[in-house]
């Protein structure tokens, strides 16, 4: 069972390795559909600005990465490390020894984060 989650895991990153290598290669992300919300309504959402500054990460342009989504750099490694902690508790079947738990409290603060962060960005 353990070897199965493994290979499956295994896989999968792979799998994003293969997408992270494209995305770092073409230099943007000009193949992605793009936001759906900006799209729409001309604002930004949240999200806005994610694939471009995961991008520049992929690239080693920390600055630039920072500059198209601050909130979202700042979210995206703490994400990645508890889908990590996640997975590999996952794979060896085993309870997970930490858990990246912001509780009742801090997900209202990140929330509220998040919110104010989508109407700063479309007010300047």
């Amino acid at each position: 069972m353990r070897k199965d989650r493994a290979l499956l895991v295994s896989l999968i990153v792979l799998i994003l390795a293969i997408a992270a290598y494209a995305l770092r290669e073409t230099g943007g992300a000009g193949w992605m559909p793009g936001c759906f919300f900006r799209k729409i309504t001309g604002l930004e959402c949240p999200g806005c600005g994610m694939t471009r500054g995961t991008t520049a990460l992929l690239q080693g342009r920390f600055k630039d990465a920072f500059l198209f989504n601050p909130v979202g750099m700042i979210l995206l490694p703490l994400a990645m490390i508890g889908v990590a902690i996640e997975t590999l508790a996952w794979v060896m079947n085993r309870p997970q020894m930490f858990r990246l738990n912001p509780g009742r409290w801090g997900a209202t603060i990140l929330g509220i984060v998040l919110i104010a962060w989508w109407i700063v960005r479309n007010l300047f």
